[in-house]
């Protein structure tokens, strides 16, 4: 992660990502504890308090971003977590959302780190709403991967400083060996400067029996 751009130009930026809202719903109960992994200002966390979802928590590594979450939705709980592993117990959550996180970590050692930790604080039968960037096949981002300087494709910087990775969904898969697939959605969203982009959106599931907080089908 650019600690320096989320400290700085990137802690100002209006969050694009679609929160997966609906796909929460289908599946949690509104008691359910939920972990929101890099919540940046807790844009996610608003849509679902607005849901009925009130029991979460969200952290990041980006004190800037925290502070900016703080002002404006004062009633979240919002944590400045710099490092790894959180201050949390093995399986103390019922989902874990990850919107847009790998997408700002281009190395695949912390990419890594993360979703382990994720894994370790996701309870048996847990989920994980994985929301991020497949590559983009139009010639913007084309253009991008091809002039960047990085020795992982679907790595790019923009002007301001940013640094960004699109996937391949295998390597995706590939980050998260615990957990099964469950659904997967495609959906259209813009980029933070205002272009078209697709994005992924998948439900994932540790194994274990289900905790008492799911909703009765």
């Amino acid at each position: 992660m650019a600690t320096a751009y989320w400290e700085g130009p990137g802690a100002a930026k209006d969050f694009t990502h679609p929160v997966p809202t609906e796909l929460v719903a289908e599946r949690l109960d509104p008691r359910a504890r939920i972990l929101d992994f890099g919540c940046g200002y807790g844009r996610a966390m608003r849509e679902l308090a607005r849901a009925g979802y009130r029991n979460c928590v969200g952290v990041d590594p980006s004190a800037a971003l925290i502070a900016r979450g703080r002002r404006e939705a004062p009633g979240l709980r919002l944590e400045h977590t710099p490092h790894l592993p959180l201050d949390y117990p093995a399986g103390a959550f019922a989902a874990v959302l990850l919107i847009s996180v790998l997408a700002v970590i281009p190395e695949n050692d912390a990419q890594r780190r993360v979703a382990a930790e994720v894994e370790r604080v996701c309870a048996p039968g847990g989920l994980v709403f994985l929301c991020d960037y497949p590559l983009q096949e139009g010639e913007r981002y084309r253009t991008a991967y091809a002039a960047s300087a990085h020795p992982l494709h679907g790595v790019f910087e923009t002007p301001d400083g940013g640094v960004f990775r699109h996937h391949d969904p295998d390597h995706l898969a590939s980050l998260f060996p615990r957990l099964d697939l469950v659904q997967a959605r495609e959906t259209e969203s813009t980029s933070l400067s205002g272009h078209p982009m697709r994005v992924l959106q998948w439900t994932l599931r540790r194994g274990g029996s289900e905790p008492p907080w799911w909703p009765h089908q």
